[in-house]
């Protein structure tokens, strides 16, 4: 063997002793990460195992109980509650799929939402404005500082439209844990962000509507999304961490485009079904997003001595009585 073979041979050799030694200590770790039986909400949240989210809100639902037999039966009586003409028909979340979406430019809640969230854009600086954000999304306002319980906003997230099929959806009456109007400027793309498809981390189950208030079309970043059943190959292994994944990970056909004017609103379970948007395009993309939720997931306390609700509703001060939207901000049956 020549002097340059053999120095090849040792390489070769020394890489694949490198390479024993760190699938070695990334066995050990991932073997530690599934030993944790820990119910501390910030490490499911951003490390935990498949198999950690699943023990988690199978506790979180056993301890919740009587939350959800409350909820339960508040789904069942709220269409009865609505006055006359109130009504969600024909907006419908099939639950195999986990997504729907449908033009409701015409219902007026939504034209005063839009109508809203358009002009506080405009006043806020429009376009010339640099608004927080993060990487590909830019966070115009929410209900967390900006939209009280007087806005249209609030009045679209909390009103029947949107409610009631999100409720039939799951079964229980949501919490509605947030909204906000984000902008994507479509300018770049980012791999760590949500432009490439992803499972949102809070729950085993939850739903965002997502209300285009420009008109888009495939230039301007649609949200896109593969149905749950389409999804669910990797959502249940145990073994699966949520991580930023390429198109590639879900079959050819299953990733559709939402597209449509404003008012275009679409419902995704979005810890079900893979998603992502805001794409690079050459139109930029304004969105009012709302986020539903059920008593097991992540921003609820499961222990005494857990940190306190995490909703980012604190906008709305609203005063009320009302059981319906008592249990919708997460004052009751939590």
């Amino acid at each position: 063997m020549d002097t340059n073979t053999a120095a090849a041979s040792q390489q070769v050799l020394d890489l694949q002793r490198d390479l024993a030694t760190v699938k070695e200590k990334a066995d050990k770790s991932l073997a530690l990460l599934r030993s944790i039986d820990t119910f501390d909400r910030g490490f499911i949240s951003g490390q935990a195992s498949m198999a950690q989210r699943m023990r988690y809100h199978a506790l979180a639902k056993y301890m919740k109980a009587d939350a959800f037999a409350a909820r339960e039966a508040l789904a069942r009586e709220y269409p009865l509650s609505l006055a006359a003409g109130v009504t969600a028909e024909g907006v419908e979340i099939p639950r195999e799929a986990g997504i729907a979406s449908f033009d409701l430019s015409q219902r007026p809640e939504i034209r005063r939402a839009v109508n809203e969230a358009i002009g506080f854009f405009a006043a806020s600086g429009g376009l010339s404005k640099s608004y927080p954000s993060k990487q590909s999304l830019e966070f115009v306002g929410s209900a967390d500082t900006e939209f009280g319980e007087d806005s249209a906003l609030f009045a679209l997230a909390s009103s029947p439209l949107l409610v009631a099929p999100i409720a039939a959806y799951f079964g229980v009456f949501p919490i509605l844990a947030g909204f906000g109007v984000t902008l994507a400027r479509n300018s770049a793309f980012h791999r760590k962000s949500s432009q490439r498809l992803h499972f949102d981390p809070e729950d085993r189950t939850q739903i965002k509507a997502f209300v285009y208030l420009t008109d888009v079309d495939e230039t301007s970043g649609p949200f896109m999304a593969a149905p749950a059943d389409k999804s669910a190959h990797l959502f249940n292994k145990p073994d699966f961490v949520l991580d930023r994944l390429d198109d590639t990970v879900v079959e050819a056909g299953a990733l559709r485009k939402f597209v449509g004017p404003a008012g275009t609103t679409t419902f995704c379970d979005t810890c079900r079904c893979l998603h992502a948007g805001a794409r690079e395009g050459t139109r930029e993309r304004l969105v009012l997003s709302i986020e539903y939720n059920i008593p097991s997931f992540l921003g609820v306390p499961l222990l005494p001595g857990d940190a306190p609700m995490q909703l980012r509703t604190r906008a709305i001060k609203l005063e009320t009585t009302y059981p319906y939207m008592l249990a919708l901000l997460g004052r009751t049956h939590v």
